[in-house]
């Protein structure tokens, strides 16, 4: 266990824009995972956009939300070490999901250790600095006075507006959704690594990615990770620093 990090599994995986919308395979197949992490002792990091949208008061939930996060919530009582970092469709999940559904909530970063390799999390979606209308819009969006101001509106109306948004946004902003900027993300690892960190893990662009920046060392490295429902798969970490991106299957472990 490295020093100084309260975060600091042995086995961890991690995965990323699930994007669950409904009751159906990917949102079933999402709970037998972390079930399978809970049974093996695995540390399981969302790294956002886990639901097409979700907002932090219970109030604005969706109906097919409300079985998932309860079972997260069980599986946690029962012992499963669950961490989220919050993505470009989260918002404000910490107050009421902090210590509840998950062990810990970011609003934009995390850091854990596994074994003795340093990993700094996030979801990706400021990485890309030329993306000037996303951030502009992250900047209204994520604003908290403005967020109070919705959230007072009667549950039904706020829903519908929010569904109505988000299929918006699946149509908006097509040239930077569409391609990959490994320049800025690369930028983005290489000033993480002059800090002491082994391992940057990302989500957001739904691209899976393993980039090495040291030749047959296993340290420095830039794991971005896929849409979880197009194939279901995430990355893992050991303490003994074997690591690498895998495919959900129920008869096999999460960990090799």
């Amino acid at each position: 266990m490295e020093k100084g990090f309260p975060i600091s599994p042995d086995r961890a995986v991690f995965l990323s824009d699930a994007h669950l919308n409904q009751d159906d395979v990917h949102s079933r197949t999402f709970i037998a995972l972390a079930e399978k992490a809970a049974a093996e002792n695995v540390a399981l990091f969302l790294l956002g956009d886990i639901f097409d949208l979700w907002f932090g008061d219970p109030n604005l939930t969706f109906g097919f939300q409300k079985p998932v996060v309860s079972r997260l919530r069980e599986l946690r009582r029962e012992g499963l070490r669950l961490y989220y970092v919050e993505g470009n469709r989260d918002f404000y999940l910490k107050k009421n999901h902090e210590g509840h559904t998950f062990d810990s909530v970011a609003e934009a970063e995390m850091r854990a250790a596994v074994g003795e390799k340093r990993v700094f999390l996030s979801h990706g979606d400021t990485v890309n600095r030329a993306d000037v209308a996303y951030r502009f819009w992250k900047a209204i969006s994520k604003n908290r006075l403005a967020f109070g101001t919705v959230s007072v509106l009667p549950p039904t109306i706020v829903l519908a507006l929010a569904d109505r948004m988000e299929r918006k946004l699946k149509r908006t902003n097509k040239h930077f959704r569409g391609t990959f900027p490994e320049k800025e993300c690369r930028e983005f690892a290489l000033r993480e690594f002059a800090a002491g960190t082994d391992f940057v893990i990302l989500g957001h662009f739904h691209s899976e990615r393993l980039l090495r920046f040291e030749k047959d060392q296993p340290t420095r490295v830039l794991a971005v990770l896929p849409s979880w429902r197009e194939d279901w798969r995430y990355f893992y970490l050991t303490s003994s620093g074997d690591f690498g991106f895998r495919a959900y299957d129920a008869a096999g472990p999460l960990v090799p």
